[in-house]
């Protein structure tokens, strides 16, 4: 699969594309894809496939006061294990980084400790944190509007402040706080990212209103599962689900794993979030590889619509001739179960546990390395934040 010619990897493998699956050379010099050659496929194995940077925008890593739940080690240990190159860390931890010391705190510490890459959010919920929000560059502002699993609510009469900072803001809402954020969107010309869509309304109200800087999410559990699980936002019905599939790709802008890891004592006692950084990328390409998703719609939301949001907030990020040699490679096949207690993450059970799949994780690349292989992370495995996009003089 891998040949090395002096200090350049080259690999013979099929790549998932919007068109289909193509057999390619790729080679790479340093962090960067030096080519892409279209081949016979003579050299590439049939059953396993390359899926260009993998990327999950929703995943806590706790940490902090939380150690039990997870750690930034940790955390970016199962991204990688997941076929995950890079993730964006959510801001609800404890304590929260809503101000521009936890922040800078926050990114010593990722920078130090992460396994992948990253990108950092930053929590606005009241006026001082909205003043702090002014002095930071985070990848969103988030806030969460109404009901949430944590005390980190917007104040009211705050909304529409944060909007006119004019920075890529992401919400935890219902729909009627959809709809406030929406009309601020449009007012501000604000970017808004809508997390974790679960009902079909929500599908039809993000419909109507979208534009290039409304973009959404939802999640693996919303799409595979529905009732018996504490999750919020919950479950919905087979309606819903049916509408949040029928949207992937077009209303719906990415996947993204809601990575929200407890206790199993935390879970018995009825805690919200799953563990979901591991079990992504597998459930993906499983659909893809049963039929139940196009390639069109898995490359968009698995790759061409996280990359256009990471660049359009001003990310350097994306697959192809002189970009990122950011990848995952996967096997296709054999079918297996879902086993939680081989998880990386520090939180060993899932709703998935005991769903088959056929799709393992067999490697990851990051920036030309490879940081996971066989089934553990390797020394080279140490993340960086994303770059910020270079700006043409």
């Amino acid at each position: 699969m891998a040949a090395y010619s002096g200090h350049m990897p080259q690999f013979n493998i099929n790549i998932a594309t919007g068109r289909g699956l193509f057999p390619v050379t790729i080679g790479f010099e340093g962090e960067r894809i030096d080519s892409i050659t279209y081949t016979d496929g003579a050299h590439a194995s049939p059953t396993r496939l390359l899926i260009p940077s993998p990327v999950d925008l929703h995943v806590h890593l706790r940490d902090f006061e939380q150690l039990q739940k997870e750690t930034v080690s940790s955390g970016t240990r199962a991204a990688l294990a997941g076929g995950i190159c890079a993730v964006a860390d959510m801001p609800n931890t404890v304590p929260p980084v809503a101000d521009r010391e936890t922040y800078e705190r926050r990114l010593e510490l990722m920078s130090h400790d992460a396994a992948c890459d990253f990108v950092l959010n930053f929590c606005v919920d009241d006026k001082y944190s909205l003043s702090q929000a002014a002095s930071v560059d985070p990848f969103f502002i988030k806030v969460f509007l109404g009901e949430t699993t944590g005390s980190y609510v917007l104040e009211k009469g705050l909304l529409e402040n944060v909007f006119m900072l004019r920075k890529p803001v992401a919400i935890h809402a219902d729909i009627e706080g959809m709809r406030e954020a929406i009309k601020y969107s449009k007012r501000y010309e604000t970017p808004l990212h809508i997390c974790h869509v679960s009902r079909r309304e929500e599908v039809e109200l993000i419909a109507r209103h979208k534009d290039e800087r409304i973009t959404c999410e939802a999640t693996p559990h919303h799409l595979f599962l529905s009732g018996g699980y504490t999750v919020k936002p919950p479950l919905g019905n087979v309606n819903d689900r049916d509408a949040l599939w029928a949207a992937l790709g077009t209303t719906i802008d990415i996947v993204a794993s809601d990575h929200a890891p407890h206790t199993l004592e935390e879970k018995e006692h009825g805690a919200f979030g799953i563990s979901g950084v591991e079990t992504m990328l597998p459930l993906m390409v499983t659909a893809l590889v049963r039929g139940e998703i196009s390639f069109k719609q898995f490359y968009a939301v698995m790759h061409e619509n996280p990359k256009r949001i990471l660049r359009s907030h001003g990310f350097e990020f994306g697959f192809g001739i002189g970009g990122r040699a950011d990848f995952s490679i996967v096997d296709t096949s054999e079918t297996y179960a879902i086993d939680p207690t081989t998880f990386h993450s520090k939180a060993k059970h899932s709703p998935f546990s005991g769903m088959e799949v056929e799709a393992r994780v067999v490697e990851t690349w990051v920036r030309g390395k490879r940081f996971f292989t066989n089934g553990v992370c390797t020394n080279e495995a140490r993340g960086a934040p994303i770059p910020a996009l270079s700006k043409e003089p």
